[in-house]
């Protein structure tokens, strides 16, 4: 019997390199010829070019540790994702809706994560709610900030100690950038 797939498992690195190259011209992208390196590559969006790496979610950005600027200096610009599931200080292009995210913003309709937005209370409790809350605490949004405050006391310190790992370089071989 097959196990049925969840949400977002399916988003594969490999997968997303395909997508961008085949939707080039529908996401009005032009992939730099020669500039892939790693997980990176230079794209030309709307006469600007970008530096971007090319993740499966954009959660991964803080699995695998690269808003450790100090540590990295990796001079990325841009985000390509299978799907965007988190907030980022970057600018996100996501492939399985494709749209072209702003910095800061997430995919939730009205971007709003305050106490007051009573239907993100039960989306912040699946695994794609609470990454996109870890991103929104991580990017520090007043809104999140406020949520968090509101919250019970151990589920805010759970959330801290998470946010205080996430700050840090995470351990092993580091994502070829």
């Amino acid at each position: 019997m097959k196990a049925r797939e969840r949400r977002y498992s399916r988003y594969k690195s490999v997968d997303v390199w395909a997508t961008l190259y085949e939707q080039q011209h529908a996401l009005e992208i032009t992939v730099m010829h020669g500039t892939v390196q790693g997980n990176t590559v230079s794209l030309t969006r709307k006469g600007i070019t970008y530096k971007a790496i090319i993740l499966a979610r954009s959660s991964d950005w803080y699995k695998y540790s690269l808003n450790c600027q100090a540590v990295w200096q990796h001079g990325i610009q841009l985000v390509v994702c299978g799907t965007h599931d988190s907030c980022l200080p970057l600018p996100v292009q996501a492939l399985d809706h494709p749209r072209w995210y702003l910095a800061r913003t997430t995919r939730i309709h009205g971007d709003d994560l305050s106490p007051t937005n009573t239907t993100f209370d039960t989306l912040r409790k699946t695994q794609y709610g609470h990454n996109i809350f870890i991103g929104a605490l991580m990017c520090g949004r007043e809104d999140a900030t406020k949520r968090l405050a509101t919250m019970k006391e151990g589920t805010a310190l759970r959330i801290k100690a998470e946010l205080k790992q996430l700050h840090k370089r995470r351990r092993g071989k580091p994502l070829e950038v």
